[in-house]
C-alpha cells in the first residue's frame, strides 16, 4: 500500500522530491501510479519496472512516516 499521489509526504527537508512512475501492482499485476523518491546525487540501483521489491529492504524516512524501497525508490508505505 502506498500513499495516494496527492498525499505523498514532503521530502524537501531531506533534499528530495517525488516523481510519478507506473508499476505493476504486487497483488494483481495491474498498472498503478506511485511516487518515486528522487534525491540529488543519488541513483537507485534498479528501475521500478525491474526491481524485486519483495527481496529488497526498505528504509523509513521522516521519523517513520514514509517507507521507501532501497532498490528503486518507490513509496512502499
Amino acid at each position: 500500500m502506498s500513499y495516494a499521489l496527492h498525499e505523498l509526504p514532503d521530502l524537501s527537508s531531506l533534499g528530495g522530491e517525488w516523481t510519478t512512475v507506473t508499476v505493476a501492482d504486487c497483488a494483481f499485476g495491474t498498472p498503478v501510479q506511485v511516487g518515486r523518491a528522487m534525491f540529488p546525487d543519488h541513483e537507485w540501483p534498479f528501475e521500478p519496472r525491474n526491481c524485486r521489491c519483495w527481496d529488497m529492504p526498505g528504509a523509513w524516512y521522516l521519523d517513520g512516516y514514509v517507507l521507501i524501497c532501497l532498490g528503486c525508490g518507490v513509496d512502499g508505505t
